[in-house]
This record gives structure tokens, C-alpha cells and sequence, in this order.
């Protein structure tokens, strides 16, 4: 939960692959951000989208369109060049990492066996690290697109990137965090009258509910917000080195 950057995009020639991540590290130090470089071989098995289902469905008398992404499994031999940026201690990363197509991409190991989720569609949460983050990370998704990278696609859940409405973002932001304080005040005192939240924690109760219980109890529920997750460290298989140059 929390304002998110979506992109995803295809460069129209690779060539300028380096000239744009040279630039883009250009763009870091200038502005202090971190970055780490990635030239990684992936090699095994990776799982994507092949297909999006969709069924017609009715409910009490509503007719509406269900989706469901189909997935299957292929091998894969692929690269991963680019740089993770860091632009806030408390934002999300932002990926600047494409594949052997020239798409951004991302390969998230979900084991040590070398098998792989695609994800082609990428994402910064920038909730935690306050609008001008948001801002700075828009502006430079804005560089990227005007000098290098035209097919640079970019959903912004609070609208600064397509209307530049500074005043739009804080409420955005401004609404998540007040839902968030909300939130964790009514988790945390189980002894508070909220019915909005409390039917958010009946639905949770009721999920862990056993056959001896009649009725689920409050109980506290700690609340973590801010807390990056984790990526877990690559168990990718390498060329030569630490290149991703195939052999």
C-alpha cells in the first residue's frame, strides 16, 4: 500500500544502451543518488504471462469481466544489464535493468534451482520518502523518455508524472498516510471502536478462526510501515566472471 511508479518499455536501439546508462549514472552523481551496477547471465527455468483469460460473470445481477493471467514455464539464457538506483533511503529502488531485447526487465529468483518470475513491468513505491522524492524520481523517468528513451511507458498512481500537479501529489500521498495511521492506531488498539476497521479485522480473524471458536477475538496486530522488502540475493548462474558475457 502506498504511491507507486509503474514503467516498462522496449528501447528502439539497443545501441544506445550504453550511452543511456552512462548518462544515467551521469544523473545519480550529480544528484547524490546511489546506484549499483547489474551485468548479470540468467540461465534456467523462468515462469511469465502467455495469456490473459477473461470470463463473463454475473453477481446479484451485475455483469462484469473476470481476468486470469495464464503462466508457463520456459528455459531461459538471457542477460540483465543496467543499474538499480537508490534515490531515498525510504523509496523503493528504481530499475534501470533490460534484457538481451532491449526490454526492461527484471528476473526474481524464486529458488536456489534457477527458476525465475519475468517481470516486465516495473515499479517504485515512493509513499515513505515524501513528494519531492516522488518529484525527483519523475523527473528523471521524464529525462530518460525526452533524451533516450521515447517507448518509456510510465503510470504514476498519483498523476505528478503526466499533470505535474505538485499539489495533487501531497494529497495523495497526504490521503495514503492518514489511512495508514488508521490503520495501524486500530490494529494496535484492539480496544478502539472503528466499524471500518473492524471489518477489515474480522476478515482477518475469520481467517485464521478454528472449529472450537464461536466468535474471533481482537487481539493486538503489530504494524510495520516503511519496511523495504527484501529481495533476495541473485542465485543467477554467471558467464566469464562476473560479465554477462555468453560464451
Amino acid at each position: 500500500m502506498g504511491v507507486t511508479i509503474h514503467y516498462n518499455g522496449k528501447l528502439e536501439d539497443r545501441a544506445r544502451l550504453a550511452e543511456m546508462l552512462d548518462a544515467a549514472r551521469l544523473y545519480c552523481a550529480e544528484h547524490r543518488w546511489l546506484y549499483r551496477d547489474v551485468d548479470e547471465r540468467i540461465i534456467g527455468e523462468v515462469e511469465r504471462v502467455v495469456e490473459t483469460r477473461e470470463t463473463e460473470i454475473e453477481i446479484e445481477g451485475v455483469t462484469g469481466i473476470e481476468s486470469e493471467s495464464i503462466t508457463k514455464s520456459f528455459p531461459i539464457d538471457d542477460t540483465l544489464r543496467g543499474i538499480l538506483i537508490t534515490v531515498h533511503p525510504k523509496s523503493e529502488p528504481v530499475w534501470l535493468t533490460f534484457n538481451e531485447a532491449g526490454e526492461l526487465a527484471y528476473y526474481m529468483p524464486l529458488n536456489d534451482l534457477g527458476e525465475y518470475w519475468e517481470m516486465k513491468s516495473l515499479f517504485t513505491k515512493t509513499q515513505f520518502a515524501g513528494v519531492e522524492t516522488h518529484i525527483a524520481v519523475c523527473e528523471f523517468l521524464h529525462y530518460l523518455q525526452d533524451n533516450y528513451f521515447p517507448n518509456l511507458h510510465v503510470y504514476d498512481e498519483a498523476k505528478y508524472f503526466e499533470s505535474g500537479d505538485e499539489q495533487q501529489l501531497a494529497r495523495s500521498i497526504g490521503f495514503l498516510d492518514a489511512m495508514m495511521d488508521r490503520l495501524q492506531t486500530a490494529f494496535e488498539n484492539p480496544e478502539l471502536e472503528d466499524p471500518e476497521m473492524d471489518a477489515i479485522r474480522g476478515m482477518m480473524d475469520l481467517s485464521e478462526k478454528t472449529e472450537d471458536e464461536v466468535k474471533p477475538k481482537r487481539k493486538k496486530i503489530k504494524v510495520e510501515r516503511g519496511k523495504k522488502i527484501a529481495h533476495p540475493n541473485p542465485q543467477w548462474k554467471r558467464g566469464h566472471g562476473s560479465s554477462a558475457g555468453k560464451n
